[in-house]
C-alpha cells in the first residue's frame, strides 16, 4: 500500500474511543477512587466547566538535553542548546509539586528532553511519589532505561512510562531518530515488563507512540503489530505536524526545515489505539483546551501555558515564574485567563503563537 493510500486509510472513532477507554478503566481498577475523582475533575476542567486552584496536569521539562537527535524535532534541529546548565533544578520542582499538591495537581508527566538524561531522575520522581499524586507517567525514548532508573520507576508508583519509538526496522528507527538504539530500546522496555512482572506490579502500564509521516508510514500495521501484545497502556499514533517551519522566522531563526508538510491529514485527539485501524481523518479545527487544565514547567521554572513541543517556550505563553510568583497567582492571572476565552471561543487569531498553531493542522 502506498504512503498516500495509508496517510488517507479510513478510521473508526467508535472503535478508538473504546481502546483509549479501557485504558483509563484499566487504570481506574488499579488505582482506585482517587484516580477516578482525578479523571472527572480532568474532564470538566477541560470542557471550561470549571477553573481549578491549579492546574488538573503539569509536565515536567527536566532537561533540555537529549541523546537522540530526530531530524524533526528541534534537538535534531540544532535548535534547543545542551548542556549541565539545562537541567531542572530540584528546588525548582520542589516549589512547584509542594505548591501543586495542597491546591490539587492530580498528575504529573515528566519529560524533557530526555528526563532520564538527567542526574536526579529518580529522586524527582521519588519526591513526586511521596506527594501521592493520583497519576504520575513518563514520557521517553527508552534507550536509557537502565537497571537503576527502571527500579526507581517500578519503587515509585509511576503510572505510565510512554516509549517514544517510531518504526519496526532499524533504517527507518536511525532515520527518524538521529541514532542507532533499535534493539536498545526494545531490550529495555522488555526489562521493564520482567522486572514489573517478578515484582507483582500492574503498573506502570507501557504505552509506546508512532509519530507518523512519510518516511515510516509504511511501517505502522507492522508497528501495532509488533507492539500490542506488549503495550497494555497502548499504542499512540501523533502524525507529523511541521510547525517548526512556520515558527522559524519568529522566533528560532532560520534554519530552511522542511518545505513540505508530509499531509494535509491530522489523527482526531491524538488517539490511544490497539488496533490495525490507521486513526487518520481528513484535516479538521481543533478546539484547544490545554489552559484551562494542563501546564508545561521549564527548566528554570518557567510556567507555560502551552504544552505544545514547538510552541510551549514562546515568550508568549510564559506566563511567569515559579520562583517569583506562586502557581496559582499565574494561573488565574489576567493573561492565562484572556488565552482561556480565546480557546474556548475558538478566535485562536487573536493570539499570535495559537493562529500559528491552527493554521498548521
Amino acid at each position: 500500500m502506498s504512503n498516500e493510500s495509508l496517510l488517507n486509510k479510513k478510521y473508526d472513532r467508535e472503535k478508538f474511543t473504546l481502546a483509549n477507554q479501557a485504558v483509563w478503566e484499566k487504570l481506574a481498577r488499579i488505582k482506585g477512587d482517587s484516580f477516578i475523582k482525578y479523571r472527572e475533575l480532568l474532564k470538566k476542567a477541560e470542557h471550561g466547566e470549571i477553573l481549578t486552584d491549579f492546574p488538573v496536569e503539569i509536565l515536567i521539562k527536566t532537561t533540555l538535553n537529549c541523546n537522540h537527535m530526530c531530524p524533526r524535532c528541534p534537538h535534531g534541529m540544532g535548535v534547543t542548546p545542551r548542556g549541565k546548565d539545562y537541567d531542572m533544578k530540584f528546588d525548582t520542582l520542589k516549589k512547584v509539586l509542594d505548591e501543586g499538591s495542597l491546591k490539587g495537581l492530580q498528575s504529573v508527566v515528566f519529560t524533557g528532553g530526555e528526563p532520564t538524561l538527567h542526574p536526579e531522575f529518580v529522586k524527582f520522581i521519588s519526591y513526586a511519589a511521596g506527594k501521592n499524586f493520583p497519576d504520575m507517567s513518563v514520557i521517553t525514548n527508552g534507550s536509557l532505561l537502565t537497571d537503576e532508573i527502571i527500579d526507581g520507576i517500578l519503587c515509585n508508583g509511576v503510572t505510565r512510562v510512554n516509549i517514544s519509538f517510531d518504526s519496526i526496522t532499524t533504517d527507518t528507527y536511525k532515520e527518524v531518530r538521529g541514532v542507532n538504539d533499535y534493539h536498545k530500546v526494545i531490550a529495555n522496555a522488555d526489562r521493564l515488563l520482567e522486572k514489573r512482572k517478578a515484582r507483582g506490579q500492574e503498573l506502570p502500564l507501557l504505552s509506546l507512540s508512532f509519530v507518523l509521516s512519510e518516511d515510516n508510514a509504511e511501517e505502522l500495521d507492522g508497528f501495532i503489530e509488533m507492539w500490542q501484545d506488549k503495550a497494555d497502556g497502548g499504542i499512540k499514533i501523533y502524525p507529523y505536524k511541521n510547525i517548526y517551519t512556520i515558527l522559524t522566522d519568529d522566533y528560532y531563526g532560520k534554519y530552511g526545515y522542511g518545505e513540505n508538510r508530509p499531509s494535509q491529514f491530522k489523527a482526531e485527539t491524538l488517539p490511544t489505539t490497539l488496533s490495525h485501524e490507521l486513526p487518520i481523518m481528513e484535516k479538521y479545527k481543533i478546539q484547544c483546551t490545554i489552559p484551562w487544565y494542563r501546564c508545561h514547567v521549564g527548566i528554570n521554572g518557567e510556567l507555560q501555558a502551552c504544552t505544545t513541543l514547538g510552541f510551549c517556550d514562546h515568550p508568549e505563553m510564559i506566563m511567569g515564574n515559579i520562583h517569583e510568583m506562586t502557581f496559582e497567582e499565574a494561573w488565574k492571572s489576567k493573561r492565562w485567563q484572556e488565552l482561556r476565552e480565546i480557546t474556548m471561543s475558538g478566535q485562536y487569531e487573536k493570539h499570535p503563537v495559537c493562529n500559528i498553531c491552527q493554521k498548521s493542522v
